[in-house]
């Protein structure tokens, strides 16, 4: 994931011993548990760690933006180079504006995949992440792939890559 690589690139001067994977919704729950020392959260549960008497030791999100001074570039929405590039842009852009314009629209299915159900953790998760980068990317946007990619390609985490 996105976190995963903003994690080793913030950890890379005192990397751990040994990194434990797990599905993330078992990832506050051990360390609630005391099953591994630390974890990271993503998703929903960046608003309710707290509820599991866990406490933030870092953001990457904030260090990110304040070392970069750029957006977190999170996930991807990817399609073979044979479709048509306006079409579908097209297509993201329309399904955006319209979850935008009836937010209740996509209501059930969210639900249905959220992993923290309360519905003011579910909108708070929304608005965080679905946002003008996710209509159009635009400069800053891309900028941020390219130095997300190239910071990691740099620490030998990915190959080296051409953002187009």
């Amino acid at each position: 994931t996105t976190a995963y690589l903003l994690f080793r690139l913030w950890s890379a001067g005192f990397a751990p011993n040994r990194i434990v994977v797990m599905p993330f919704a078992e990832i506050m729950p051990a360390v609630r548990d005391g099953r591994v020392d630390a974890g990271l959260v993503i998703h929903e549960a960046r608003f309710t760690y707290g509820a599991y008497g866990l406490t933030a030791v870092a953001d990457l999100g904030q260090w990110w933006e304040a070392d970069t001074g750029l957006p977190i570039p999170l996930g991807a929405i990817v399609a073979r180079r044979s479709l048509d590039l306006d079409a579908v842009t097209g297509w993201i852009r329309a399904s955006v504006r319209a979850a935008w314009a009836d937010p209740g629209a996509s209501g059930a299915y969210v639900r249905a995949h959220a992993q923290e159900m309360a519905p003011d953790v579910v909108r708070r998760h929304i608005d965080l992440y679905v946002n003008s980068f996710t209509e159009d990317l635009g400069e800053e946007g891309h900028a941020a792939v390219v130095a997300l990619l190239g910071r990691a390609a740099t620490a030998g985490l990915v190959p080296p890559v051409t953002v187009e």
